[in-house]
C-alpha cells in the first residue's frame, strides 16, 4: 500500500471513531472538564420536539468504549429501562455526535448506549415526575452505572440539571405511536389580531365576563393577544376556544407552555 492510501485510511478510521465515541471523553475538546452555560434555556428551547419518524442512520454498528462492546439495536421495539441520567453541555456543544450531526447542548436531544440512532424516547425523571420528549443522535454515556445522557436543555426542564444526575425512566417512541402530553406541558388559548393595546383591553374586559374566565394581555415586538390559561387539560382549552368563537373572534389558537 503506498504512502496517499495509508494516509487516507488512517483518516477515515480517525473519523469513525470520533463519530462512534460521541460524548465520550476524548483529546479533542478545547475544555476539559464539562459545565453549563452562562444562561438557562428559553422556554422554546426546552419544548419537547416534533416527532419525525427516521429511518435508522449512522452511528449503529458496534463499536468499543474503554475495553467494553456495545452492540446497538438494529430496529426499534418495546423499549424501557429504568437507571441513572446525567447530563452534557458546554464542552460538547458545537462537536459531532455519534450519527454526524451537531451537538447542540440547548436542543433537546441525548446519547443512549444502544438506542438505534436517531430515535425518540420519553424520560422521566422518578424523584419529581416531571418528563420530557428527547431525540437520540449520540452514544453515551460511558461512565459508571449511567443510562442516558441528557442535553442541558432536557436536564434542565425536567431537574436532572439541578441534582446532576437523578433516577429516570426510558420509554422509547415507536413508529406511529402518538406520545401523551409530558407532564410539564399546559396550554393556553391566545386571541391575536389587535390592532392596538387599547382594542385587546377592550377585548379582555368583554370577554373575562362573559366566559368567567380570568386573562391577560401579553404584548411582544408591538403586538397585543389575549391570553386565558393556562390549563392542565387539552380539552378544557379547546372547548373554551369554541366558546370564543361564537362571539366572533377568529384569530384563536391553542399553544402549549411549560409548567413552571
Amino acid at each position: 500500500m503506498d504512502k496517499n492510501k495509508s494516509s487516507i485510511l488512517l483518516t477515515a478510521l480517525c473519523i469513525a471513531l470520533m463519530l462512534v465515541q460521541g460524548c465520550a471523553p476524548t483529546g479533542r475538546y478545547k475544555d476539559k472538564y464539562d459545565s453549563a452555560p452562562v444562561r438557562p434555556p428559553t422556554l422554546t428551547e426546552q419544548q419537547d420536539p416534533r416527532i419525525v419518524h427516521e429511518p435508522v442512520g449512522r452511528g449503529n454498528l458496534p463499536y468499543k468504549v474503554f475495553g467494553k462492546h456495545y452492540t446497538p439495536m438494529k430496529e426499534r421495539s418495546p423499549f424501557s429501562q429504568k437507571g441513572t441520567a446525567s447530563w452534557y453541555g458546554k464542552k460538547f456543544h458545537g462537536h459531532l455526535t455519534s450519527n454526524g450531526e451537531v451537538y447542540n447542548m440547548f436542543g433537546m436531544s441525548a446519547a443512549h448506549k444502544t438506542l438505534p440512532l436517531p430515535s425518540y424516547v420519553r424520560v422521566t425523571n422518578l424523584a419529581n415526575n416531571k418528563s420530557a420528549i428527547v431525540r437520540v443522535n449520540d452514544r453515551g454515556p460511558f461512565h459508571q452505572d449511567r443510562v442516558i445522557d441528557l442535553s442541558y436543555a432536557a436536564a434542565f426542564k425536567i431537574g436532572v440539571y439541578d441534582t446532576g444526575t437523578a433516577n429516570v425512566n426510558i420509554e422509547l417512541i415507536l413508529p406511529g405511536e402518538e406520545p401523551l402530553p409530558t407532564e410539564s406541558s399546559l396550554y393556553q388559548v391566545a386571541l391575536t389580531g389587535f390592532k392596538n393595546k387599547l382594542e385587546a383591553d377592550e377585548s379582555l374586559k368583554g370577554l373575562t365576563i362573559m366566559l368567567n374566565h380570568d386573562a391577560a394581555v401579553h404584548e411582544k415586538d408591538e403586538q397585543h393577544k389575549v391570553v386565558f390559561g393556562p390549563f392542565k387539560n387539552k380539552v378544557q382549552a379547546t372547548d373554551l376556544i369554541l366558546k370564543i368563537k361564537q362571539f366572533g373572534y377568529q384569530s384563536v389558537n391553542l399553544e402549549s407552555v411549560l409548567a413552571p
